[in-house]
C-alpha cells in the first residue's frame, strides 16, 4: 500500500515539473539585425570577347546580412534589363562564400537571357538578396549595373541518330533538325525501345549529345532536362532511350545555358504510312481547290513524289484526303522554304520561286522532311 502511494506521489511531481518547464519554455524570435547588403563589382564596363568564352570577366562581392541569432543564410545573385527587376536571371552562387566570380561565357549567357542586344553596349543591373529557408526574411543589396556589350550566342546543330531514329546507325546519314537560334525541332519517326543519341555533325566525332546523368559519359552529358519517354541507356553509356509509343514524334531542343532541354510529344498525325496524299496550291492548274488535289506517286511508305513546273510565286501543301482534314502537311512552323514537314497546327504553305522549268516535289512523312529538286 506504501508502494502504490508513493509512485502516486512520484509521477504527481514528474508531471508538475514537466507542465513547468513548457510555462518556462523561451520562444526565441529571429530578426535582422542589420539587413543592408553592400555589394561591389570587380568593373563598371565589359565587352565580351567570345574567343575567350573561360576568361574571368565579373566578379561580384558582397557583405552578410546579419541576425539576432545565428542563423545560416543563402543568398542569391540576379541580373535584369529593367530597374524594377521585373524579368531576371538568375546567376550561380558559390555555397557559403560572398564572393562570386563569372566567366566571359556566363556573363554572356546572362546577358543574353534578359534579352540584351548582341554587339551593342547595355546596362545590366544586378542585386544580392539574402534568405533564410525557402524565403524567409529576405533583404536585397544595393542596386548597381554595369554595362556589358554581348555577343550572338551560337548553338548547336544537333543531328539524330539511332536504332529508335527513321536514318538507324549510320552517322553519314544522320539527320539534322530545323534550327531557329536556341531551338531546333522535328516531327520524325521515333521507335519504342529503341536507343538514339544526337551528333553535332555527320560523324561519330567529335560532338556527341546525350542526357546529363551520371549513367552517361561525361563527354557525352549534355540534356539538363528530358521528357518521361526518355531515359539515360546506361550500359553503353552513350545513348537515350525512347520508350513512347512507336510513330511520328515532335522533337524540340531549347539549347539555351540556362535550358539545354530535349521534349518529345506525340504528333498531331501520329502516323506516316498514308495510304494517299494530294498536292494542292498554284501547281499544274490546281489552284487550291482540295477536291481537285493532285494525287502523288506513292514511292515508299510514306513517302510521296510529283513532277511539275513551278513558277516563281508557288505555294503548296501536301493533303491526306481530298479536302483541307486532319491528314494537313506543310512548312513546319509557318510559310516557307525549310525543307521540313509540320503537321496541322504548326505549319504553313511551302513557298517556292521557281522559273517555269520542271521541278520533282518529294514529301517523306516517315523522316519529316521534303524537297524540291529541279529536273
Amino acid at each position: 500500500m506504501k508502494n502504490s502511494i508513493l509512485k502516486k506521489i512520484f509521477f504527481s511531481l514528474i508531471v508538475i515539473m514537466g507542465l513547468s518547464s513548457c510555462d518556462d519554455r523561451e520562444i526565441i524570435t529571429i530578426d535582422k539585425k542589420d539587413p543592408s547588403i553592400v555589394m561591389d563589382l570587380s568593373t563598371k564596363t565589359l565587352v565580351l570577347d567570345q574567343n575567350f568564352p573561360n576568361n574571368p570577366a565579373l566578379t561580384v562581392a558582397w557583405s552578410a546580412t546579419n541576425f539576432t541569432v545565428p542563423v545560416s543564410i543563402k543568398y542569391k545573385i540576379e541580373v535584369s534589363k529593367t530597374q524594377d527587376f521585373a524579368k531576371t536571371y538568375p546567376m550561380e552562387v558559390p555555397e557559403g562564400g560572398r564572393v562570386a566570380t563569372y566567366t566571359t561565357a556566363q556573363v554572356n549567357a546572362a546577358a543574353t537571357s534578359i534579352n540584351l542586344d548582341p554587339f551593342v553596349p547595355s546596362k545590366m543591373y544586378i542585386r544580392v538578396s539574402s534568405y533564410l529557408g525557402d524565403g524567409y526574411l529576405q533583404s536585397y543589396s544595393n542596386l548597381t549595373y554595369i554595362t556589358v556589350t554581348p555577343y550572338k550566342l551560337s548553338y548547336p546543330t544537333f543531328y539524330i541518330v539511332g536504332d529508335a531514329s527513321y536514318v538507324g546507325w549510320t552517322a553519314t546519314a544522320a539527320q539534322d533538325l530545323y534550327k531557329s537560334d536556341n531551338i531546333s525541332v522535328i516531327y520524325t519517326y521515333l521507335e519504342k525501345n529503341k536507343n538514339f543519341r544526337f551528333l553535332g555533325q555527320k560523324d561519330w566525332n567529335p560532338a556527341n549529345y546525350s542526357l546529363d546523368d551520371s549513367g552517361i559519359k561525361d563527354n557525352y552529358r549534355y540534356f539538363k532536362q528530358w521528357s518521361s519517354s526518355l531515359a539515360p541507356e546506361t550500359k553503353e553509356k552513350e545513348n537515350i532511350i525512347f520508350s513512347g509509343e512507336t510513330g511520328i514524334y515532335k522533337i524540340a531542343i531549347n539549347a539555351s545555358p540556362e535550358k539545354k532541354s530535349i521534349e518529345v510529344t506525340p504528333s498531331p498525325i501520329p502516323g506516316f504510312d498514308i495510304a494517299q496524299v494530294y498536292l494542292v496550291g498554284n501547281v499544274a492548274g490546281n489552284g487550291w481547290s482540295a477536291e481537285n488535289a493532285i494525287a502523288m506517286t506513292k514511292s515508299g511508305a510514306g513517302i510521296f513524289e510529283f513532277t511539275t513546273t513551278l513558277p516563281a510565286d508557288a505555294e503548296f501543301k501536301f493533303l491526306g484526303q481530298k479536302s483541307f482534314g486532319d491528314l494537313d502537311w506543310g512548312n513546319i512552323q509557318g510559310a516557307g522554304n525549310t525543307g521540313f514537314l509540320g503537321p496541322k497546327g504548326d505549319n504553313g504553305n511551302i513557298k517556292f520561286v521557281g522559273d517555269g522549268g520542271t521541278y520533282k516535289i518529294t514529301v517523306n512523312i516517315k523522316a519529316g522532311i521534303y524537297k524540291v529538286v529541279k529536273q
